[in-house]
């Protein structure tokens, strides 16, 4: 005579959240300071980023600017490049230029695929940034984002990707960027904040100074 299954247990309901629970929870925010508070204020040190432009639009300065003042807050950076090798003489020449031997304890590169990361990101101490460079070069699809997300959801998860017009060019970018806490476009070596926390100058973050100007017309004089 063949037994019954047994019947699993119902998962229990985790207890509903009061006011006083909801405001008395403890949240730990990134102390940007000077242009970089000007532009993003003090996001929550978790979540994730999506960074979008279009080539020559000055993203891949921003994104190693912004690796690099995340590792001076003391913040271990790994930064996943997939569009380029380590050693080509771009990415070497971005290093450089942006002195990250100045944080050369807190800043990582390497390529990953995506179950190399998650065994890289499980290991202890792993790093509190990720930078993923980029989303259609590393995710297969939609729902592996947000697996990836769930798993490692107290980091935070910087996501490049390409634009079309000011748009994000292919659909799973689109989708990332309407998920992400931070939506940050770049063009012009402008970095404009669409995301949750906007600073006092209305997001606007200048990458490279001359640059900018000189696209604006505008000079030193």
């Amino acid at each position: 005579m063949e037994s019954k299954p047994k019947k699993e247990k119902p998962k229990p309901l985790l207890k509903a959240l009061t006011v006083a629970n909801i405001q008395n929870q403890k949240t730990q925010r990134i102390k940007f300071t000077e242009k970089w508070y000007d532009a993003f204020k003090e996001p929550q040190n978790k979540g994730v980023w999506f960074v979008w432009g279009g080539s020559g639009s000055g993203k891949s300065t921003f994104v190693m600017k912004l690796c690099k003042v995340l590792a001076l807050l003391s913040f271990k950076v790994f930064l996943n490049i997939l569009e380029e090798e380590t050693d080509d003489t771009d990415f070497i020449d971005r290093v450089n230029l942006n002195e990250m031997q100045e944080v050369e304890g807190n800043f990582l590169a390497r390529s990953y695929d995506y179950n190399d990361m998650v065994h890289y990101l499980k290991r202890k101490n792993s790093p509190k940034v990720v930078v993923i460079d980029s989303a259609t070069y590393f995710f297969e699809s939609f729902e592996q984002y947000k697996q990836f997300k769930r798993m490692f959801k107290d980091k935070i998860i910087i996501i490049t990707g390409h634009a079309s017009g000011k748009n994000p060019k292919h659909a799973l970018e689109d989708a990332i960027m309407f998920d992400a806490k931070m939506k940050i476009f770049v063009n012009g070596y402008l970095a404009l904040c669409k995301g949750r926390t906007i600073g006092p100058n209305g997001g606007r973050f200048i990458i490279w100074e001359s640059g900018y100007k000189k696209l604006n017309g505008e000079t030193n004089e």
